[in-house]
């Protein structure tokens, strides 16, 4: 799946980052719905993924000059 934080080109420049940033805060928001019905497998697979793909927003922001 491809994220909007890993297609930052596409975005008009006078929205970012605010407009990434936000699309992450959301995205992260749906990720942890019914976290806490999840095994320990489960929520630990959530909590890579959420990790990995804010190290990959953090950097590709950085790469373009916004932090």
């Amino acid at each position: 799946m491809t994220y909007i934080w890993n297609r930052m080109d596409r975005v008009p420049k006078e929205s970012m980052p605010k407009v990434v940033q936000d699309a992450f805060r959301e995205w992260t928001k749906e990720q942890y719905k019914n976290f806490d019905k999840l095994t320990e497998e489960g929520k630990n697979k959530i909590n890579f993924n959420v990790s990995k793909q804010m190290g990959q927003m953090e950097y590709n922001l950085k790469q373009l000059g916004y932090k």
